[in-house]
């Protein structure tokens, strides 16, 4: 499997700058995947979540609650070696095929057997049969972490964008259908399970690559040590994921469960799009610069002020405009969502720095000390859990906001201890862009109540759109105007398809 191959009047002139330019491509790659998809993804999100009910998006948050601890085994992160590894051999990949397919196969009999159980636990009967079909997805993972390891090992972001959009669209298809058609949990089960399905076929296809059993103990045992820190550090993702839904769903029910996933799910939806095309290729990047800090040092600082150039306004903006849009999106049954949806949105602020820590700390061979910060931050939820889950929905959505920020914090002096990238330049690398959209999310808030009664709910979600767009221009133009210029030139640029001089362009932001 070979990488895309370059022109001759692309060869750079030194290998940093041939780096950063194939980082740039991969993040634009990646950034127009996340883009179409949050397009999709929010359309059928909008549709589906008027025809169904929170009850309805609970049973759909109780199947995910069983299947995270399973994914992590099967499929989450068993592939991450393969990226990481210089000398990567084809028995290392069917090492990490043959641990992923045992695991599913064992956490899929389990689910079959104990799904009554589970029902009985969270006192929802119908949830015998989504878990059993649900648990599939089990399969679909093992089939898919190997092909799409070796496409970002490669760098083949191109594939994997077709890969996403495809994922997307037939997700979007058969879950609106089936929402039409059946109007309960059974569309959330169908939407994601036929994303999964497309998206597997499309990473084998591109990948070129077919399973094999063929391995031998050695390789295994190599492979192990990476294995055990990288499977370590999903657990406590999937804790971070699933603690939450788990106290959510036992004391408060599945509407507050519904409302907590839909939240989550707009947050992840949004950082998907916005922040994850950028932090997609911290982990690659890293790999290949960790004997070159200064070059990883730029990466990071342009990699940063970009994403939170485009993140900030989006998460600040709409936890301001939520009293005005989720009401017309959503419909009036998820108004009690709304404070837990601005929350969520609040905590998106730390994604444009968060997201490469992982990434980089992986990619220099010390996800050890990221497990480390993680499992603190894990336990710190862990203490508060039990008390806000008693209070409301509103108190567990402080609580994880308290943990993501710390865990933010920890991350960001693990990177410095690994790589001696100063907090503070982590910190300061978007600051110029989070004080304008600081300010814009304030003109946001306070025109929010004081927009004409007599307007109509297009006009009022028009008007406050339109408004956070200019507040937030005039902010980058008085707090940083060179570099708002720069980017907003940038961004031009790649609407325009020029994706050279945009890159170039975007070399220079930080």
């Amino acid at each position: 499997m070979g990488t895309a191959a370059i022109s001759s009047d692309e060869i750079p002139s030194s290998p940093s700058q041939g780096l950063m330019r194939s980082a740039g491509k991969a993040a634009i790659w990646v950034a127009f995947s996340k883009w179409l998809g949050l397009l999709s993804g929010l359309v059928s999100l909008v549709v589906v979540a008027r025809l169904l009910t929170p009850e309805d998006f609970g049973v759909y948050g109780f199947l995910l609650i069983v299947l995270v601890i399973p994914e992590v085994f099967s499929s989450d992160s068993l592939n991450e070696v393969l990226i990481q590894r210089t000398d990567l051999k084809t028995e290392h990949s069917n090492s990490v095929f043959l641990s992923s397919l045992c695991f599913a196969a064992l956490f899929f009999g389990l689910i079959q057997l104990s799904a009554p159980y589970i029902a009985v636990l969270f006192d929802v009967p119908p949830l015998v049969d989504y878990l059993r079909v649900m648990s599939l997805v089990l399969f679909m993972g093992a089939l898919s972490a190997v092909p799409a390891a070796l496409l970002q090992r490669h760098m083949q972001f191109r594939e994997i964008t077709i890969v996403d959009v495809e994922g997307y669209i037939v997700g979007a298809i058969v879950g609106v259908s089936c929402a039409i058609l059946f109007q309960n949990a059974w569309a959330l089960v169908a939407m994601e399970m036929s994303r999964r399905f497309a998206r597997m076929l499309a990473f084998l296809y591109f990948a070129k690559w077919w399973p094999s059993f063929r391995t031998n103990l050695i390789e295994f045992k190599s492979l192990l040590r990476f294995k055990m820190a990288s499977i370590g550090l999903r657990l406590v993702a999937a804790g971070d994921l699933g603690l939450p839904r788990l106290f959510v769903g036992l004391f408060l029910g599945p509407a507050a469960l519904g409302m907590f996933n839909l939240a989550m799910r707009i947050q992840n939806q949004a950082m998907q799009a916005l922040v994850s095309p950028f932090g997609a290729v911290a982990f690659p990047v890293a790999s290949k610069t960790q004997n070159d800090l200064p070059t990883l040092y730029k990466t990071m600082s342009t990699a940063i002020w970009l994403a939170g150039f485009i993140a900030y306004p989006a998460f600040i903006g709409a936890a301001a405009a939520a009293p005005v849009i989720v009401p017309v999106v959503f419909g009036d049954q998820w108004n009690d969502a709304i404070i837990a949806i601005q929350i969520s949105m609040l905590m998106g602020i730390r994604l444009p720095s968060s997201a490469f820590n992982g990434g980089v700390l992986r990619g220099v061979g010390r996800p050890g000390l990221l497990l480390k910060v993680s499992v603190f931050a894990l336990l710190v939820l862990l203490v508060m859990l039990p008390f806000a889950s008693r209070v409301s929905l509103e108190a567990v959505m402080i609580a994880l906001a308290f943990q993501k920020f710390l865990g933010w914090f920890l991350s960001s002096w693990a990177v410095y201890r690994a790589v001696k990238f100063p907090i503070t330049r982590q910190i300061l690398a978007g600051s110029s862009v989070l004080i304008a959209a600081l300010v814009m999310g304030g003109g946001i808030w306070w025109a929010a109540g004081h927009l004409p009664d007599d307007w109509s709910d297009l006009t009022r979600v028009a008007a406050i759109i339109g408004l956070g767009i200019a507040l937030y221009v005039a902010g980058l133009l008085i707090a940083a105007p060179a570099m708002a210029k720069r980017g907003m030139s940038s961004m031009v640029m790649l609407l325009k398809g020029d994706r050279k001089m945009a890159i170039a362009n975007l070399r220079k932001v930080s």
